[in-house]
């Protein structure tokens, strides 16, 4: 095996590439090294043995060259979380880079090709309980554009004889995860603020259950052609995973509640002025999801087609991140008694 993680110096996207070594895989990374954690997870996967191309998918000949000799990709590379960005941006890497690295694919012959969607499509707040079949109900161009590439990864595996899963994970988290790492940082100081009441869902999952559904993805044939969620055991209201980090901590406090709607008027203003500006803005309307979404999902599709589960609850989870978290030094070592 032979495998190809695109955004694979990224936080799944490492833990993916880490997984196929560790199987007695050829591993090979495609991705970004701008930023600190790019770097990091870089010289960790070197480390490892694990051969790092450096660049964006949207540079067609470096895209060709990664894919030489692949027989599986993990497709993870994307547009997401930049504010103040123009939707020709999304379109570029999440549409244009897609369509490379599929063209790509399909001339190596390429035995799997995972492609990683987001359960966001579905939109923020859903009632009920979300299947597969729930209507999408995409929000933004990032989500937008991952439709589109869903359909993309369609038509190409449907037209062409690739043979494609779709996995659309929940909220991942984990060793290395920087998202997570503001909550953890905030708590610690007893300074998060909570912005709404936090009663509405979300439903985590612990990114070593997320790298199991790929690599079941790739050995189960009964997968080929579906797009599936993946989830954790249960979801949790935001108050409940903030009670969960406080006491994974041992704080008695996590900081102070606040009203919503201000910051969700604030944020659309500040990222409109930014854009017109050319400048990354510093709070943005997608980084407000985190406080409004709404929505639990149900992974029995993914249970029955990938014969797989998730095995990490939400309390071992936090505890396993918080433990990374201070072996990296990201978070003050445990406060012994005297």
């Amino acid at each position: 095996m032979k495998l190809l993680v695109t955004g694979g110096t990224g936080f799944i996207g490492s833990h993916l590439a880490e997984a196929g070594r560790r199987r007695g895989a050829e591993v090979v990374v495609l991705g970004l090294t701008d930023r600190p954690e790019e770097q990091a997870n870089t010289e960790l996967l070197r480390r490892q043995g694990i051969e790092v191309l450096g660049g964006s998918i949207t540079d067609e000949a470096l895209c060709r060259r990664a894919v030489q000799g692949a027989t599986h990709v993990f497709h993870l590379a994307v547009a997401m979380r930049e504010g103040g960005k123009r939707d020709d941006f999304f379109e570029s890497v999440n549409l244009e880079g897609t369509r490379r690295l599929l063209e790509a694919s399909v001339a190596e012959g390429v035995q799997r090709f995972v492609y990683c969607s987001t359960i966001g499509i579905f939109g923020h707040r859903v009632p009920g309980v979300t299947t597969e079949a729930t209507p999408l109900a995409p929000g933004n161009i990032y989500e937008r554009t991952k439709v589109s590439a869903e359909a993309l990864v369609r038509e190409v595996g449907a037209g062409r004889g690739l043979p494609y899963v779709i996995l659309r994970p929940a909220d991942v988290y984990g060793p290395r995860d920087q998202r997570l790492l503001k909550l953890f940082a905030g708590v610690n100081r007893g300074r998060f603020p909570l912005f709404g009441r936090g009663d509405g869902r979300r439903h985590m999952i612990y990114v070593d259950d997320v790298v199991s559904g790929f690599f079941k993805a790739c050995e189960r044939d009964e997968a080929l052609g579906q797009a599936l969620i993946l989830a954790g055991p249960r979801p949790c209201t935001l108050r409940e995973l903030i009670a969960e980090v406080q006491a994974a901590l041992g704080r008695p406090r996590f900081g102070r509640r606040l009203p919503l709607q201000p910051m969700l008027m604030l944020s659309a203003v500040v990222e409109d002025v930014c854009q017109a500006l050319g400048v990354d803005p510093p709070i943005y309307r997608r980084r407000m999801d985190f406080f409004w979404s709404d929505v639990e999902f149900d992974t029995s599709r993914a249970r029955r087609v990938l014969d797989w589960a998730p095995t990490v609850d939400l309390p071992e989870g936090i505890r396993r991140t918080r433990d990374d978290y201070r072996r990296a030094g990201a978070l003050p070592a445990e406060e012994r008694a005297a």
